[in-house]
C-alpha cells in the first residue's frame, strides 16, 4: 500500500488530495495549520505552522514513528494577502513568504529523508508571468521564489523525481483574500487533484502544467 504526506492538507486541493488518494488506497498522512479541517478520510493527523520550523521537524519526526517511509510528498499549502508593496503590513509579507516559500522549504527539508527509495515530491506553484499584478507582490515573489527553490532541489536530488505544479485559477478559498474575482473557468481542485495523481502514476519529475 504505498503512502502519501500531504502538507497543507485542509486547503482546497489539498483537501481533494486526501480524498482521492485514500480512495485509491494510499495510506494518507496529513498535515495542516488547523489539525481539525483536515478530511476524516485521513489516515495520521498532525498541525504544523510553515512560520515555526520546530513544528515543521515535530510533525516529521511523529510521521517517522509511524511508518518506514513515505511515497510521495506534496507540499500544497499557500495563502495570499493583497495589497500595494507600500502599504503592506511586514507581518503580512511575512506571513505569505513563509506559507508559499519557507514552508516548502523547511517541509522539503524535514521530508527527504522520509521518502522511500524511487519517491516523489510535488510543489504548487503559480504561472507567475501570469499573475505579476497590482497587489499581489508578496505572493508573486514567493511563488517566483518557489520556482528557484525547485530547480536547486532538483539538481541536489538527481534521483528523486521532483514536480513543480502550475495550475490555473482554481475555484478555492484562496479567492476570498484575493484582489480579483474568480476567473470564469477556473479548474475545480478535484480536477488539479486528479491530474497530480496520474502525474505521479508516470513516475516523472518536472513541471505539470495544467
Amino acid at each position: 500500500m504505498p503512502s502519501v504526506l500531504i502538507w497543507g492538507a485542509s486547503g482546497g486541493i489539498g483537501s481533494e488530495l486526501v480524498h482521492q488518494l485514500k480512495n485509491q488506497g494510499w495510506t494518507v498522512f496529513a498535515v495542516a495549520r488547523q489539525e481539525s479541517n483536515i478530511p476524516a478520510a485521513a489516515d495520521h493527523t498532525y498541525p504544523f505552522d510553515a512560520c515555526d520550523p520546530f513544528s515543521i521537524q515535530n510533525a516529521a519526526m511523529l510521521i517517522a514513528q509511524e511508518t518506514e517511509g513515505v511515497d510521495l510528498v506534496i507540499y500544497a499549502a499557500g495563502g495570499i494577502r493583497a495589497n500595494p508593496l507600500h502599504k503592506m503590513d511586514p507581518d503580512d509579507w511575512s506571513s505569505v513568504m513563509a506559507a508559499n516559500l519557507n514552508g516548502a522549504y523547511l517541509t522539503a527539508r524535514s521530508s527527504l529523508n522520509l521518502l522511500n527509495k524511487n519517491g516523489q515530491m510535488m510543489f504548487i506553484g503559480a504561472y507567475v508571468p501570469k499573475i505579476t499584478l497590482p497587489r499581489m507582490g508578496a505572493y508573486v515573489t514567493a511563488k517566483a521564489g518557489l520556482e528557484s527553490l525547485f530547480t536547486v532541489l532538483q539538481k541536489e536530488n538527481r534521483k528523486i523525481a521532483m514536480t513543480l505544479v502550475r495550475p490555473p485559477a482554481v475555484d478555492t478559498p484562496f479567492w476570498e483574500n484575493a484582489p480579483f474575482n474568480l476567473p470564469q473557468g477556473a479548474m475545480k481542485p478535484a480536477q488539479v487533484a486528479e491530474a497530480m495523481v496520474a502525474h505521479y502514476d508516470t513516475g516523472n519529475g518536472g513541471e505539470l502544467n495544467l
